[in-house]
């Protein structure tokens, strides 16, 4: 909530303490973004009609707009991140909405982006994913990201899975409280295991087949994000994260670079670029 009703230095929301230093540094990572920087190769002119479906804090709304491109609308859930946005920013089209409940006509958009929201949807990707097929026009391009379970998360869950302290049988033994373990759906592999659902994560195969099944055509389909699979990974001394830039060491670096060359091992993140059929 701003306060007294004017735009303040900074704002608090549920989850972010706002400060317009802060996100011009989160604009600027939009020049570094793998997802952002594959949307643009595949936008066309600067009139096209865009939807960032869940824009969070807004940046690449802003960022597009920067750019040039006049027709760039988002839709965000966090009422406090839009009314900062809306304050801040009048001249954003953003609202505050839910993906499953676009307030858009079918058929309204030449471009849908999504990143890293319908993994977030405890019932499975489909309803969102379905929800921006359907404002979407005939032959127009989404570009969609989600979390994927890459070969390097496949070890690390084998290794969960077998851990001894969280075997509810052995925690008894030891006078200790049983764990919830998130149990998958649908085949989807859910993060975190133990505790309250966040997301799920999506082999290759899986997210592909989402796509297809909502009705796309598959244009390209990639792994992204490589440094930030670094940095949720086992292998975070060797990378770290300020002020929204990533700093690698020299170790880190090979390691990106070695990872790298065999696709899906470490990617933090999975996109596809779409088409409406």
């Amino acid at each position: 909530m701003l306060a007294h009703g004017s735009v303040a230095n900074e704002h608090k929301s549920i989850v972010f303490t706002w400060k317009q230093d802060e996100f011009d540094q989160l604009l600027d990572s939009c020049k570094r973004d793998e997802g952002v920087q594959l949307t643009l190769k595949h936008l066309g002119d600067k009139n096209q009609k865009i939807l960032e479906a869940g824009c969070g804090l807004g940046r690449v709304v802003k960022y597009l707009g920067d750019l040039g491109y006049k027709q760039v609308h988002g839709i965000e859930i966090n009422s406090d991140a839009v009314k900062y946005l809306n304050a801040i920013y009048p001249e954003l089209a953003i609202v505050q909405g839910d993906v499953l409940k676009l307030p858009y006509e079918e058929n309204s958009f030449d471009v849908v982006l999504s990143y890293g929201v319908i993994e977030h949807f405890p019932d499975g990707p489909h309803a969102p994913l379905n929800a921006m097929y359907d404002v979407l026009k005939p032959g127009g391009i989404a570009l969609v990201t989600v979390p994927s379970f890459n070969t390097l998360r496949k070890i690390q869950y084998f290794w969960e899975s077998i851990d001894p302290r969280k075997k509810n049988r052995i925690r008894k033994f030891f006078g200790k409280k049983p764990l919830h373990r998130n149990r998958k759906v649908m085949s989807y592999f859910v993060d975190p295991q133990i505790g309250q659902f966040y997301e799920y994560r999506f082999t290759k195969k899986q997210f592909e087949s989402i796509c297809e099944t909502a009705g796309f055509e598959i244009i390209e389909s990639k792994p992204i994000a490589h440094l930030d699979g670094l940095f949720h990974s086992i292998f975070r001394p060797f990378i770290g994260f300020k002020e929204w830039r990533f700093q690698v060491t020299p170790v880190g670096n090979i390691l990106n670079k070695l990872f790298s060359l065999i696709p899906f091992f470490h990617n933090h993140m999975h996109a596809c670029v779409l088409r409406k059929k």
